[in-house]
């Protein structure tokens, strides 16, 4: 999965994406976001130790304007393992209640440990900022409602307005 750790934001180690079979720094505008995770009012609730939030950089967009999300698992207990090495693949997005991407395995009961990792662990209190950037575009204005849901967990809902 790659070399590159992002342990917790006061030992901010990058952000970091994937471009073809190379993973790369994030643009400036997504560590940004990144970076103010710690002050973001709408995190997700903490359901069985860990907390899912999604970011965006603003909540208005223009039409087909890119609208990329920032994942973060938060595991804010003690008891937990951490695998901070990515970017690690999101599963189970939805945008007003419809699946986007890929769906995670029935069979997965703990859906943040990869099936193939070869990486850094954590034990927890720790935050996970390294998941794949999402990125949508809307084609026609409204209210677009984004939620990261993997097994049990979910996310804050973003609400993204289109105009």
């Amino acid at each position: 999965m790659g070399n590159h750790i992002n342990s917790d934001i006061d030992g901010w180690r990058g952000l970091y994406v994937r471009k073809d079979d190379q993973i790369i720094e994030a643009r400036e505008q997504d560590v940004v976001v990144a970076k103010a995770y710690q002050e973001w009012s709408d995190k997700g609730s903490v359901i069985d130790g860990r907390r899912l939030t999604i970011m965006v950089k603003k909540h208005t967009y223009d039409v087909n304007e890119e609208v990329r999300i920032i994942h973060v698992l938060e595991a804010p207990l003690p008891g937990y393992k951490i695998y901070v090495m990515g970017p690690k693949r999101i599963f189970d997005e939805y945008v007003n209640g419809h699946l986007q991407g890929e769906e995670i395995s029935l069979d997965q009961t703990d859906p943040f440990a990869p099936a193939d990792y070869d990486g850094r662990v954590l034990d927890s209190p720790a935050t996970d900022l390294n998941f794949e950037i999402t990125t949508y575009s809307f084609a026609h204005p409204g209210v677009y409602e984004i939620c990261w849901q993997p097994g049990k967990w979910k996310s804050n809902f973003l609400k993204i307005e289109v105009l």
